[in-house]
């Protein structure tokens, strides 16, 4: 291909459709969850893009099926009509380095490798030592913030700071555009991860830093850390752990031990966890099944096994998954 026309492809806007339907049940009563999000990438220059996503969420019932702690449900919410989950500006510094400024969330960056992004829970997309004890920009709230991101053959390295309070609003005193640190807070977070022969190993940390009544600045750190060994072709191992510092945080330990596996166009997954939340001890097993039908359709079976204080929850779920 001649140079002009390389130009010409790497400055054409690409645009994407995220479809999930889910279909949950605890065996005796159902619900019924819509997910719809769209992307658009949009190259302003060689060195400068813009970004949006947004996300609208449907639900037969706001009410949910468990009174797990965790959420056995990554995309379980409130109705939403129609949110940002980002919109901003990129600048490509070169090859490697990039910075976003704008509205985003930690899940587009962290906790969305291929081993975590397999599993249907919420722990496994944002470790609840943090999304439990801040208000952090996550599904399905965001924030104003700056992402930084250096990516290598071998290495990745990114570092983050948000507004200490997440909204899905677009409008009104506590929407996503508002940057008040003064009265939200602030969080930061950085991560640096090793990649070999398809496995990865990282650890990150994350600070939340707000004003106290006493005005004074308090930081709450956090320490996370994760494994995915390729063990061959097709086996993966996943484990993770976090810890909070402060003793007053709401969850202070998690821990989580499974495995993926691939079989031409079949993923399974198996991923066990367990939390102490407001002091109540909590066991989460997934397991799961995404079969590929096609290159934009799959369906992902799960079933859930959580165990919260003395009360032991089954669910099911049954998901279609569109990807254009």
């Amino acid at each position: 291909m001649a140079q002009g026309d390389a130009d010409s492809v790497s400055l054409r806007p690409s645009f994407g459709l995220d479809y999930t339907s889910e279909l949950q049940t605890d065996f005796s009563r159902a619900k019924w969850n819509n997910i719809l999000q769209l992307r658009a990438d949009v190259p302003l220059s060689r060195k400068f893009s813009f970004h949006v996503a947004s996300s609208s969420f449907v639900t037969t019932n706001e009410e949910y099926l468990a009174d797990d702690l965790q959420g056995f449900s990554n995309i379980d919410s409130w109705n939403i009509p129609f949110t940002f989950m980002v919109a901003g500006f990129t600048w490509h510094i070169n090859d490697r380095h990039s910075l976003f400024a704008g509205i985003r969330r930690i899940d587009e960056d962290y906790f969305c490798s291929d081993a975590h992004a397999l599993f249907t829970n919420s722990s496994c997309g944002g470790y609840p030592t943090i999304t439990f004890n801040y208000p952090v920009a996550i599904y399905p709230v965001s924030a104003m913030g700056i992402h930084y991101a250096y990516d290598s053959e071998n290495l990745g390295v990114q570092a983050s700071i948000y507004n200490g309070m997440a909204s899905d609003e677009l409008t009104g005193r506590y929407n996503m555009f508002r940057v008040c640190p003064k009265s939200d807070g602030v969080l930061v977070f950085s991560q640096v991860e090793y990649r070999h022969q398809e496995s990865r190993y990282g650890i990150g940390a994350s600070l939340f830093e707000s004003e106290t009544w006493e005005e004074e600045w308090k930081p709450y750190p956090s320490l996370w850390a994760y494994v995915e060994q390729k063990l061959s072709p097709g086996l993966t191992l996943l484990a993770a752990y976090s810890h909070a510092f402060e003793s007053d945080e709401i969850c202070k330990n998690f821990c989580g031990l499974g495995a993926t596996y691939t079989y031409k166009k079949l993923d399974v997954g198996l991923f066990s966890d367990y939390t102490r939340i407001i002091g109540i001890d909590e066991w989460a097993t997934e397991l799961t099944c995404n079969i590929h039908l096609t290159d934009f359709l799959s369906l992902q079976p799960a079933f859930h096994l959580i165990k919260t204080g003395e009360e032991t929850n089954y669910l099911g779920a049954l998901r279609v998954n569109v990807s254009l």
